[in-house]
This record gives C-alpha cells, sequence and structure tokens, in this order.
C-alpha cells in the first residue's frame, strides 16, 4: 500500500516531463509528498517565460476508474455495519476495503492497479480531495482557487506565488467541494449564507464563497496552511531572513522582556518571526497566546493557547452557552493569570487598548500588525479601531519590520529594519525611536547601526563592561552559527539546545556543533 508520510526531497525519475507541452517545459525541481504516488514538479514553461507547479499522480485506465466510481457504491457488500460509508472512509482500513473488494467480486487487477485505485480512495475520502498534495506540501503556504476551469494558484516558499496544473473543470464540482471544506471546519455553507470563514483540525485557516451570489466567478476558496513543524530562528538565517546578529538581538529582546511588535504587510512572514523568536523564551517562563487561528505553534511545556470563539447564541433559545469569546475578553484572561509573556496573534481591534495597558502594567506582549514602516505602525495604532493613545504607543519596546525584497529574479522575506522606541517628544508630539539594525537589499546584508538601548540595559542589569557583554553577545551569535552549520533545523533539538544555553554553555556549544555529548 502507498506510504501517506511526508518524504523527503528525490531525485527525478524521469528526464522528461509527460506532458502534450514537454517540448515547451523543463524540469526545475521534483519531490515526493505522498509515497512515490503524489509528486511535484515545479517546471519553467519556455512559451509563456512562467514557471508551472505540477502535481504528479497516477494515471487510471478506463477500467480503474470504473473500479474506483463502482467500488464506494459497493461498500455496502465489504462492510455491511459501516455508517455512513458512501461519504466516509474513517477509521477503516482501506487496503482491506480494496482487498476484500477483488475477492468478493473476483475481480482482475493487478498490485500497480490496487495500489493505485488504494491511492485515490484515501486522497478522496480521508483527505481534501483534488487539491490532497498540494495541502501536503511543505513547501506551499496559500492555496488560492478563483473560480472554476481556472488554474488554482499557489505560494511556493522557493519559487513564490506560481500557477498550478490543477483547476475545478466545472461549478457543480467546484460548489460541492466548497460544501465539503464547511463540513471539514464543522460549519455550513448556503446560498444564504455564502461565506465560511473556519479552520480543520490540523490548523489550516480556510475561507471560501460559495456559488455565484456575491462571486461572479462561482464559489472560490483559500487555505493559509498551517505550518506543523514551527519555522526556526536557524531557518531564519539560513535562508537569509534575517542575520545571526539580528537574531541574537532577538534572543537579547526575548530573555529581557522587552515587548515588541512584527510589522509588514500581508504573507510577509510575520507569524514565521514571531514563532521562531518565541524558541527563544527562557524554560518555564510562562506564555499565554490568543488567536482567532491557530498560527502560533512553540515547543514550550508552560504554554497556555487560546483562540476566539464565534457566538452561537440564540436569543429566542435564551442559550448563553455559545456566547462569543474575542481577542478583548482572552486578553484582560491573560492579565489575570500572570504569565511571562502575553502573545496576541495580530491586533487590529479593541484588544490593542488592553494589550498596551498591559505592557504598561509590566507584562512583555509580542503581536503582528499591518504596516510597512515606523510613521504608517504609529499612524495604525492610533486611528480606528485600535485607537492608542501616541503616549502609550512608547511602552512598545522594539518594532521588526518584514518586507518582500527582490533578489535576482525572485522576489524573497526579509527583515529589513528593527527599530527601539527611545520616548515621547512633548514639543513636536513626535515618536522618537532609534532604528538598530538596517537591510541593505544591494548587498543583500544587514547592518548594526552601533547604538542599543536593549544592550545597554542588558550591561546595566547583569553588571557587565562592555567587552564582557561583546564576549557574551559573540558566544550566543557563535552558537546560532554553529546550528546553521550543522544544519540543525529541528525544532526540538533547537529548543533543547537554548535551554541548555542556560545551565551550561560549552555543552550547548558541542550540541549546535554536532558533536555527541
Amino acid at each position: 500500500m502507498a506510504e501517506f508520510s511526508l518524504m523527503r526531497r528525490s531525485r527525478p525519475k524521469r528526464p522528461m516531463v509527460k506532458t502534450s507541452e514537454k517540448e515547451n517545459l523543463d524540469l526545475i525541481d521534483r519531490y515526493d509528498i505522498i509515497g512515490t504516488f503524489g509528486s511535484v514538479e515545479i517546471l519553467w514553461n519556455r512559451e509563456t517565460m512562467e514557471t508551472i507547479y505540477s502535481v504528479v499522480e497516477p494515471k487510471l485506465t478506463d477500467y480503474e476508474m470504473l473500479i474506483l466510481k463502482t467500488l464506494p457504491k459497493e461498500m455496502q457488500m465489504v462492510i455491511p455495519n459501516k455508517v455512513g460509508y458512501l461519504t466516509d472512509f474513517y477509521g477503516v482500513d482501506i487496503g482491506k476495503v480494496v482487498d476484500d473488494y477483488v475477492k468478493a467480486y473476483e475481480v482482475k487487477l493487478s498490485e500497480e492497479s490496487k495500489e493505485k485505485i488504494k491511492y485515490y480512495l484515501k486522497r478522496d475520502f480521508e483527505g481534501l480531495g483534488l487539491i490532497e498534495v498540494i495541502v501536503k506540501d511543505p513547501y506551499v503556504e496559500d492555496i488560492s482557487c478563483d473560480g472554476y476551469n481556472i488554474p488554482i494558484f499557489v505560494y511556493h516558499r522557493k519559487y513564490g506565488s506560481i500557477k498550478t496544473n490543477t483547476m475545478f473543470k466545472n461549478a457543480e464540482v467546484l460548489n460541492s467541494y466548497v460544501i465539503k471544506l464547511a463540513q471539514v471546519c464543522g460549519k455550513e455553507v448556503s446560498v444564504a449564507e455564502p461565506i465560511l470563514d473556519g479552520s480543520t483540525q490540523e490548523g489550516h485557516r480556510i475561507q471560501a464563497i460559495y456559488g455565484n451570489e456575491i462571486s461572479t466567478r462561482g464559489s472560490t476558496f483559500t487555505f493559509r496552511l498551517f505550518r506543523e513543524r514551527p519555522f526556526t530562528p536557524v531557518e531564519l538565517i539560513k535562508f537569509g531572513t534575517a542575520s545571526s546578529e539580528v537574531l541574537t538581538y532577538l534572543w537579547y529582546m526575548v530573555e529581557n522582556l522587552n515587548s515588541a511588535l512584527i510589522a509588514g504587510v500581508p504573507a510577509v512572514g510575520k507569524t514565521s518571526t514571531l514563532n521562531a523568536i518565541l524558541m527563544l523564551v527562557p524554560p518555564n517562563t510562562k506564555i499565554f497566546s490568543i488567536e482567532e487561528t491557530r498560527e502560533i505553534n512553540i515547543m514550550h511545556q508552560n504554554w497556555v493557547a487560546t483562540s476566539t470563539r464565534e457566538s452561537d447564541y440564540d436569543i429566542e433559545d435564551n442559550d448563553s452557552s455559545g456566547l462569543k469569546i474575542d481577542m478583548f475578553e482572552l486578553v484582560k484572561m491573560a492579565m489575570r493569570q500572570r504569565p511571562t509573556y502575553i502573545v496576541v496573534g495580530e491586533v487590529r481591534g479593541r484588544e490593542a487598548n488592553s494589550l498596551f495597558q498591559a505592557m504598561a502594567t509590566g507584562h512583555t506582549t509580542y503581536s503582528t500588525i499591518h504596516a510597512d514602516s515606523m510613521e504608517a505602525t504609529v499612524n495604525r495604532l492610533e486611528s480606528a479601531p485600535l485607537n492608542i493613545p501616541r503616549i502609550m504607543i512608547t511602552y512598545l519596546n522594539t518594532v521588526i519590520f518584514n518586507k518582500f525584497v527582490r533578489s535576482g529574479d525572485s522576489v524573497v522575506r526579509r527583515i529589513t529594519e528593527v527599530d527601539e522606541m527611545s520616548g515621547f517628544d512633548n514639543e513636536s508630539g513626535e515618536v522618537v525611536y532609534n532604528k538598530v539594525f538596517t537591510y541593505d537589499a544591494f548587498r543583500g546584508k544587514h547592518s548594526f547601526t552601533g547604538f542599543s538601548n536593549l544592550y545597554k540595559k542588558v550591561q546595566a542589569l547583569k553588571g557587565m563592561t562592555s567587552s564582557q557583554f561583546k564576549e557574551e553577545f559573540d558566544f550566543r551569535n557563535k552558537l546560532l552559527e554553529e546550528m546553521v552549520r550543522s544544519d540543525i533545523t529541528d525544532y526540538v533539538q533547537i529548543t533543547r539546545i537554548i535551554n541548555t544555553y542556560y545551565k551550561d554553555k560549552d555543552r550547548a556549544m558541542l550540541m549546535a556543533s554536532g558533536e555527541p555529548v
């Protein structure tokens, strides 16, 4: 039976791409996703000058197609006591179902044909059907279907926004699929209520529109894929998002309880950066996270992870069991639990005021915001619906800016600026801030500007001289660089090394270097 676990990047199994346009297509990359049955090929079309994300699945013969369509309809003979067998195969061994069917009906199928049928049954009944391979691809962040008979687009971590060879070929199939997505999220969509906003059990966020009542091109959907293996500090350095010096600064920032906002436009990697820096939190300290849809994923035992709840309140039934719990209520709850860190997925409403009140009372808070400069960040915080008084903005210690930067022929994500709040100018009424790190896109390099309030704070708290602080800074910086050199990207191992650092620095360095300890 086909293996449905994630496979590592593999070598191309054939030198030529098997498509009708193969003379115009160059194979750039290939890797397996679902065993060897569901694979991905990244192609370059020399005629249209575009990159294509091609899903490669086994082709079925007409006879195999007939068996695949017939088998679910006759499942009652194979599993007579299975309730809902026509739509739900959960808890059933797909391999045994096919084997029993072949035996009971004396169907002539080769082993290869049986494996292909098992693959498609599992894909369609236990997975997400047509886009199952794409959803399981660890390099894909977003999936966008803009209507029927239109190619699905994905955002690939390496190749950016690209078109796929996958599409829903008619409105009926796409409408049925959106209904299935709603059921996966435990919700419903209809012509009367055509908008879906939900998440799967795996944490993938789904937004969809059903039918053509408000979408002129028919049903649409967008996936924001939840990364089960969180983005790590080592990967931020490895992929050039930040330098080791920037990450060392952020390590000190987290350790010394400086509050921060991560700012940037949508899909620029704000939450990935937030996940990465939370891995630098000292062990045993308490984290309380608040999100609308789960995206934060860290290896930390003393962590309370909460999410908002939409209202199911029915006035006529007078049922208050489904009252709405929003981010504002959760921020207030967090303050009562005395966590060391309060983390809000994104500030965009009245919860921002409570978050800044928490900063004012000594809590360390982290969040993200949509803004691309310090001026835009201040304006966004001051404006409705956030309504943060300018004087309160100075309670914030650090603002980290993520931006898209062009590098050669591709667009990459970079931390382009790290700013520290320095105070408030009473005469001009402006927020005063200091740029600590900047990014030179031309040279592809992060640079320290020469001064940091945080570094002065650390030296004062620890009673260090400048040379002593530099020695410790260089050690941490080297620790991160050694993990990059050793290609240690597993978040469990990275967390262990960081935690070991606080107890035995030399042992941590050996672990980071890949040496046996």
